[in-house]
């Protein structure tokens, strides 16, 4: 038990860092837009390019990339359908209903609990999420809401830092850079700076997190049913795959069942709110909402797994 809380307080105490930064005024917008483009521009690339310069790249984890892609699309199509199904639901829901925080929400639990030795396990099961996310949910998002191309969309994919870091890692890895580097003074000097910049993620982005929530008494009240039901339907399914999937058919280590369950309890995209233009004003704040209870909700349910698993 004491190792169990020693994984989860230090999570529920930067989350409280964070609210309590925002509630005493000492972090405004203007800071935290500061911090956020920072660990979005710098320190998640290196944390992502640790991750995948250091994964063991086996045929099994390319299949687990397809099982998160097929789940994502299943959900963007059941989104789709209860929504013409349910005419008065939010424009939004398909794009709500799919996708996962993975960077800013997933990554800093995860490594919190597990140690940033482990990142390599969600790694690779955060990779088919951001396929997903950069060739598919955010071209339809901008196409509902700003009419974008396709053409913008891949532009957006290839210039993301996060797809980038994936990228160069994957091609250290495979071409055995990584010991090379390693050897040569400067190329060492660069890992390690890339290492120091991995040891600072996990504070920042989940103080990042704790500042973000901002829930009212009707915004409980609007977002609730849909996270309830979300939560319903990938609770179940995270444990399924994680048992039937990854452990029986893939033979996947323990690591990366807590991995699956880990991203597919995790809100939506935090990138949907900034799609969406400021003169869609009720759909932005539905969205913030369903994004600021789902992650109060997400926290809680995997501090329940760490608590249950450990």
């Amino acid at each position: 038990m004491g190792a169990i809380v020693a994984s989860v307080l230090p999570i529920l105490l930067l989350l409280v860092l964070g609210w309590a930064l925002r509630a005493a005024r000492v972090l405004d917008a203007v800071a935290v837009d500061a911090i956020k483009d920072f660990v979005f521009k710098v320190v998640l690339p290196a944390v992502l390019f640790q991750a995948f310069v250091s994964i063991e790249l086996r045929a099994e984890y390319l299949a687990l990339v397809g099982v998160v892609v097929a789940v994502s699309a299943a959900l963007l199509a059941a989104g789709y359908a209860a929504r013409r199904a349910v005419g008065w639901l939010n424009p939004l829901t398909p794009f709500l209903a799919t996708g996962f925080a993975f960077g800013m929400v997933g990554i800093p639990l995860f490594a919190a609990a597990y140690g940033l030795g482990e990142l390599p396990a969600i790694g690779m099961v955060g990779l088919g999420n951001e396929l997903f996310i950069w060739l598919v949910f955010v071209p339809l998002v901008q196409r509902l809401t700003q009419g974008s191309s396709a053409g913008q969309a891949l532009r957006a994919f290839a210039t993301s830092p996060v797809v980038f870091s994936i990228a160069a890692g994957l091609l250290v890895n495979v071409t055995g850079l990584g010991a090379r580097l390693g050897e040569a003074a400067l190329g060492a000097a660069v890992l390690a700076t890339i290492e120091h910049l991995a040891a600072v993620a996990v504070p920042l982005m989940l103080i990042f997190v704790g500042h973000g929530t901002r829930l009212s008494r009707d915004g409980v009240r609007q977002a609730a049913p849909f996270v309830a039901v979300r939560v319903a339907v990938l609770v179940p399914l995270a444990l399924g795959l994680g048992h039937v999937v990854v452990d029986g058919i893939l033979g996947l280590p323990p690591i990366v069942e807590a991995a699956l369950f880990t991203l597919l309890i995790l809100p939506p995209p935090f990138i949907l709110p900034v799609l969406i233009p400021r003169r869609h004003q009720s759909d932005l704040t539905y969205a913030t909402n369903v994004l600021s209870l789902h992650t109060v909700v997400s926290v809680g349910l995997f501090i329940a797994y760490v608590a249950a698993t450990g």
